[in-house]
């Protein structure tokens, strides 16, 4: 009886980011008032002060380097999602101000044993599933986070290789693609509109990966939009493909994460950029 084994795994090129508050100083420096109008006051940066005025400094800083935003939970999007990976989520643990948080760990599309012969393969996998029957629900969606000063736009790229027989990597199953469905955008803890702009400039859209397109935009964020955490929850993930031999295919997504937006569903250069 032929086996045909279906499975592509998910990798990240760029990865993670959280909000870390790192210590606040606030200083109250000694003001001199005198019975000048106008006097200048070295000990405030010579800030001017009189009898009735007088300045207070305040500093806090925030430094987003050193920690992580970690996977959200879906159905409840200001908590964290505990133990992601056995929803299928990997946390990439990244930091910085502009980062990926979390990916579909792997696309597991199962196996059959008919005879494709002159049959096209078409299998599909749906979120908040156990697709592979082992007792698990999968989750599948990209999260990204923003915490730059300038908030210039972002987007989220993939692309996807050839799935070749692990055994026989001349052997490919020929004519793949895949295609993530039904997605929807949505904010994570508390970011539940776009705090700077119309929320609708977060976009996704049906997406095509297929080896020969190269990056193409999963998700994106306009000029001035996208701050905080968002993710883009794959509704529906489905496998196409031509006619194969007997065997393990395999194959890799890989994601970027670049500057400034792009539009869902268009290729990019192979930097991530237009």
């Amino acid at each position: 009886m032929k086996k045909l084994l279906l499975c592509t795994a998910a990798l990240t090129m760029f990865a993670g980011s959280a909000l870390a508050l790192n210590g606040s100083n606030v200083k109250a420096d000694d003001a001199n008032t005198s019975s000048n109008s106008e006097n200048k006051d070295q000990n405030n940066n010579g800030m001017s002060t009189d009898g009735n005025s007088v300045k207070t400094f305040t500093y806090f800083k925030v430094d987003n380097s050193s920690t992580n935003t970690p996977p959200v939970n879906p159905d409840n999007t200001d908590n964290k999602l505990n133990n992601p990976e056995f929803y299928n989520i990997f946390p990439t643990n990244a930091t910085g101000d502009l980062t990926i948080d979390a990916v579909p760990k792997s696309l597991n599309f199962g196996e059959t044993d008919k005879n494709l012969e002159g049959k096209d393969i078409n299998v599909t996998l749906n979120d908040n599933k156990d697709n592979n029957k082992d007792n698990n629900i999968e989750r599948y969606y990209a999260q990204v986070s923003d915490y730059r000063g300038n908030h210039t736009g972002w987007h989220l790229s993939a692309n996807m290789s050839e799935m070749t027989d692990k055994n026989n990597p001349l052997n490919k199953l020929d004519g793949a693609n895949i295609k993530f469905s039904n997605n929807k955008v949505l904010g994570a803890y508390g970011n539940n509109a776009n705090q700077l702009g119309d929320p609708n400039n977060v976009k996704t859209d049906n997406i095509n990966l297929d080896p020969s397109r190269g990056n193409v935009t999963v998700m994106s964020a306009a000029d001035k939009s996208g701050a905080g955490t968002w993710f883009d929850l794959f509704n529906n993930i489905n496998l196409s493909a031509g006619r194969a031999d007997s065997g393990n295919y395999n194959g890799t997504i890989t994601w970027n994460l670049s500057d400034g937006p792009s539009t869902p569903n268009n290729t990019t250069g192979t930097n991530g950029n237009n």
